[in-house]
């Protein structure tokens, strides 16, 4: 009972990872033929499938791509801990005195 339910599994990932495989990461023989060879010898044509019709990498190809890391400036980068939290805390005084000598500053006209 539970070796039918693993060689099921297999046979549908197997099934699922052949049909989402872009044609130029498969080798030997053609999708298709790969496809029709796990539904009609769901065991054999499994493990070959995994063993030999894909090239490497992920056996499930990346459905969309990873955003990319958001990384500070590099100014902050190259700092260590206690100046980059100096130089921001400067950063953002200068900013709040750009703020206020604008137009009257986000203060203005409140009580």
């Amino acid at each position: 009972m539970v070796l039918g339910v693993v060689v099921l599994i297999v046979w549908i990932f197997s099934v699922v990872s052949c049909a989402l495989t872009p044609e130029s990461q498969v080798r030997g023989i053609p999708k298709w033929g790969w496809l029709v060879l796990i539904v009609l010898l769901p065991l054999l044509g499994s493990v070959l499938w995994l063993a030999v019709g894909r090239t490497g990498g992920s056996p499930l190809p990346r459905l969309r791509p990873a955003a990319p890391p958001v990384q500070a400036p590099r100014t902050y980068r190259a700092m260590t801990g206690d100046e980059r939290i100096r130089r921001m805390e400067e950063d953002l005084a200068r900013l709040e005195r750009e703020s206020d000598q604008g137009d009257g500053g986000p203060r203005a006209g409140r009580a």
